[in-house]
């Protein structure tokens, strides 16, 4: 059986930074999902002079600042302000979770700019202390289309550009227990409004404010509600892009390129970033985008690319998506997390190195306990640290079944036959 864990049902912030083994972790919200390449820089020595220069790109497409001790919090938040990056409160700042496309406005494949409806949906949710009430993990998720759909990543409310009736709108949608839960159309202008009533909706009939709880008849009260038509292009809808190249160079339009840098294990450090910027700033690029997939975007043109990406690779980040560090979550471990006491990414890094050997092209979730902070969806394989040993479970989660136990000190000769289909009870 699985051990029973306290899992905490909040997230870090600037206002409500978290404690962890390394110091206080502070969030950094960017407004759309961009920060000013000047802005990156800063924040990057920031984290060098207030925390342990350690940063960390999320799932919800934000920084994390590292190591900050107590009295580092107030000059970290005087430069956050000047960077318009601070939310007047903890409650304000926890309610905006909004990831759109990393791409939005620079992809011509996109069907809809969804920056427009973000500023808007944070402006309307700014103003509404009742949503305050939301748990600190709700999401919204504005997908635009294009090259990078947001189709794989969880959120509450899912606000999803398409065309009916040869006009652009937008398909609305929660989060169900199998699935998203279309519930019909909006138009554009209508769709921050429309998010709105959705959350609120939260609070009435969700027994745990969040979407995959609704009931079915909050759900068919929701389809019936104000605001929406029904949604007769499903099909272009939840039938999402197949998953395109993420990381490295690949063109927009026949002047411009888009570049994605992959951080290891979501991980940079301050040196790492600045270096970056100043790189970014030779070739012209003034912005830089977020995504889920911790991965940095930039648009250059075509002639920058290539020195681009073969910059960004010499400074450590993952310019091939082949790379199998790309398929694996890894959360700090030890010396970052009061929680374990094992390496984690010391032994996720050999383990990278088994996976490309074995042409494992599945996903590796390397957890220093039970709690699975790095990854809460499925991976095909899971190791959660449990003493000073891992217990092995594959196609699941952190509160799955375990089949077999693996002493780290056993990696380089076990690490290959992790990878086969099936593993012995004890490794």
């Amino acid at each position: 059986m699985t051990a029973a864990v306290d899992i905490k049902g909040w997230c870090p912030g600037a206002r409500r930074p978290m404690p962890s083994g390394d110091g206080l972790i502070v969030r950094v919200r960017p407004h759309g999902g961009a920060l000013q390449v000047a802005a990156l820089r800063d924040l990057a020595e920031a984290a060098q002079r207030f925390g342990s220069g350690q940063i960390d790109l999320t799932r919800r497409a934000n920084l994390q600042i590292r190591g900050v001790a107590a009295e580092g919090l107030a000059p970290l938040w005087e430069l956050m302000a000047s960077l318009a990056l601070l939310d007047d409160s903890a409650e304000q700042e926890a309610i905006r979770n909004i990831v759109i496309t990393p791409l939005a406005g620079l992809d011509p494949a996109e069907l809809l700019d969804m920056r427009p409806i973000a500023a808007t949906l944070e402006t309307l949710l700014a103003a509404d202390r009742s949503l305050h009430a939301l748990p600190a993990k709700f999401g919204f998720a504005l997908d635009g289309g294009g090259v990078l759909t947001l189709a794989d990543l969880a959120a509450d409310i899912r606000l999803v550009a398409c065309v009916q009736r040869d006009q652009a709108c937008v398909a609305v949608g929660v989060a169900g227990r199998d699935g998203v839960v279309w519930l019909g159309t909006t138009a554009v202008a209508d769709a921050a409004a429309v998010a709105m009533q959705l959350a609120r909706s939260m609070l009435q009939h969700s027994p745990t404010r969040r979407a995959a709880a609704l009931p079915p008849e909050a759900i068919a009260a929701l389809r019936a509600g104000p605001g929406l038509d029904a949604l007769d292009a499903i099909a272009m809808v939840s039938a999402a892009a197949e998953p395109q190249q993420r990381r490295g160079a690949f063109a927009l339009t026949e002047q411009a390129c888009a570049v994605g840098f992959g951080a290891p294990f979501g991980r940079v450090d301050s040196d790492m970033l600045v270096r970056l910027a100043a790189l970014l700033e030779t070739y012209a690029v003034s912005e830089v985008r977020l995504s889920p997939w911790r991965t940095l975007y930039v648009a250059a043109d075509h002639g920058h690319a290539e020195p681009l990406v073969a910059g960004a690779a010499r400074l450590g980040l993952i310019v091939d998506d082949a790379d199998p560090l790309m398929r694996i979550d890894a959360c700090s471990g030890a010396g970052g997390c009061p929680s374990t006491s094992l390496a984690v990414r010391v032994h996720a890094r050999l383990l990278a190195g088994a996976m490309a050997r074995a042409r494992f092209a599945g996903t590796l979730h390397v957890s220093g306990c039970a709690k699975g902070c790095a990854r809460s969806a499925a991976a095909d394989l899971v190791l959660i640290g449990d003493g000073r040993r891992y217990r092995i479970v594959r196609n699941g989660t952190v509160k799955s079944e375990p089949s077999g136990s693996l002493d780290p000190a056993d990696l380089d000769m076990a690490g290959a036959g992790l990878f086969e289909a099936r593993e012995k009870a004890d490794v």
